[in-house]
């Protein structure tokens, strides 16, 4: 399963950058809604000098936060990378870093799917929660994630597909790779069966018709005289 972020709230992202950037060009040159600097004739006055300085300042940091949003923004949307893939060998995390994001299941106990506060806001994001063994490594390099002891909470509130399937997903590709591990370790036990069928060494030879008809002849007459034995003792 691989999830991407949302082509829709990428485009949002994007519209904010090119208003920020739009804002920044009108505190610089424009002056269309923000208010230019005090002056005589356009003669700045001190006061209006200083206020040229802070709008620089302020021009500067909105037109740096507009295009680092607008850029990633575009950028996110023409590489469609996957945030969260979930496959055989783990849970691939790209959350922007640089560091390799694989997680491996050996190194993973369960995964689940929950929500926590935003400390900046206040607002509820979904998150995919990841519990890892005790002798696992959390991979560094990690933006967009919060780690709290054993736990690694991945931010997912900004994903195309709900982070309740993304983490069923996870858990039953988890549970196969411990029946496949659990198939992979199992030793049958050493017990050996034996079992054994006495057979005479020597078997008979096979009888000729004159012999099986004297052995019938005697079999009949044991049969006859053990009825007349029957009838003497009535």
């Amino acid at each position: 399963m691989r999830a991407y972020r949302s082509p829709l709230k990428l485009f949002v992202f994007g519209i904010v950058g090119i208003v920020l950037m739009a804002a920044a060009a009108d505190v610089l040159f424009g002056h269309w809604v923000s208010t230019p600097p005090d002056n005589n004739d356009g003669v700045l006055t001190t006061r209006g000098q200083a206020q040229q300085r802070g709008d620089y300042l302020w021009a500067g940091a909105l037109l740096a936060t507009g295009i680092l949003i607008f850029g990633g923004s575009v950028v996110e949307l023409v590489r469609r990378k996957p945030a969260i893939a979930v496959s055989g060998a783990g849970v691939q995390l790209d959350t922007g870093g640089a560091g390799d994001g694989l997680i491996p299941w050996a190194m993973i106990d369960k995964v689940s799917s929950g929500t926590i506060s935003d400390p900046y806001d206040g607002s509820t994001r979904e998150q995919l929660i990841i519990e890892l063994k005790e002798d696992a490594t959390i991979p560094d390099g990690l933006p967009g994630t919060t780690i709290d002891g054993q736990l690694l909470y991945v931010d997912a509130h900004d994903l195309a597909s709900r982070v309740t399937e993304i983490a069923l997903q996870a858990q039953g590709a988890h549970d196969h790779f411990l029946r496949l591990e659990a198939v992979r370790l199992y030793e049958p036990p050493s017990m050996v069966w034996e079992t054994t069928i006495d057979q005479d060494e020597s078997p008979e030879e096979p009888l000729d018709d004159e012999a099986v008809g004297e052995r019938i002849d005697n079999d009949s007459e044991e049969l006859h005289d053990g009825e007349n034995e029957t009838e003497e003792d009535e």
